[in-house]
């Protein structure tokens, strides 16, 4: 008879209640494409993937860039930031990067969501809204952005909230100074006003769909 650890089981139940959740819910049509900032805070909400782009401190001279697991909030909850946030080790080569050098670029796709693949819009397309965000990483320290953060990245990404205690994993965001988005034809806008980005009030509602 085939035994079960605690600690099996315990890491197993959020990863089966997310997939369940995830069954259940769809992230709800973005914003029209005149609405750059709307279009712009509905990426970086949806999506659970980003390109985080650093100065490399080991490929001197060169960029390095690295897929992180992002979540602004709840997935199945309207209320987000707009502001990225991701859980790292100081052991990890990006963390090092941003240690040495704290300027970085997050790059949001639509491809990361559901919604370019479901209408049959290739990642390439600038119907195919993007977003990069360029700041500078700081760690999150304020309790109540942790707890927000926490809550996010461990429903999104349940597998994080086992990350061996002994790495020193703790929660960075972007201090965002720049924004460029492309979400139609015509070139993307390379300087959004970050005061209204930030400011911005979701305007869609959250579908279920059983």
């Amino acid at each position: 008879e085939a035994v079960v650890s605690t600690q099996s089981t315990r890491a197993f139940l959020p990863i089966t209640c997310l997939l369940g959740a995830s069954l259940a819910f769809t992230e709800p049509p973005p914003p029209e494409y005149k609405d750059l900032i709307g279009n712009a805070r509905w990426v970086v909400k949806y999506s659970n993937v980003s390109m985080v782009a650093t100065h490399s401190s080991f490929l001197h001279g060169f960029p390095w860039a690295k897929n992180k697991d992002v979540a602004d909030g709840l997935y199945n909850e309207t209320f987000s930031t707009g502001v990225p946030m991701i859980y790292a080790s100081p052991m990890a080569t990006l963390t090092h990067d941003f240690v040495a050098n704290p300027n970085v670029t997050f790059g949001y796709s639509a491809e990361f969501t559901h919604w370019c693949e479901g209408q049959g819009i290739d990642n390439d397309s600038p119907t195919c809204p993007y977003v990069a965000l360029s700041g500078q990483m700081a760690e999150v320290v304020d309790e109540d952005e942790i707890a927000y953060a926490k809550g996010g990245m461990f429903q999104r990404h349940p597998i994080t909230a086992f990350w061996p205690p002994a790495h020193g994993f703790r929660f960075y965001k972007l201090v965002i100074q720049n924004i460029l988005v492309l979400d139609y034809y015509g070139g993307a806008h390379k300087h959004v006003s970050v005061e209204d980005y930030l400011a911005y009030k979701p305007s869609w509602d959250n579908m279920t769909v059983f």
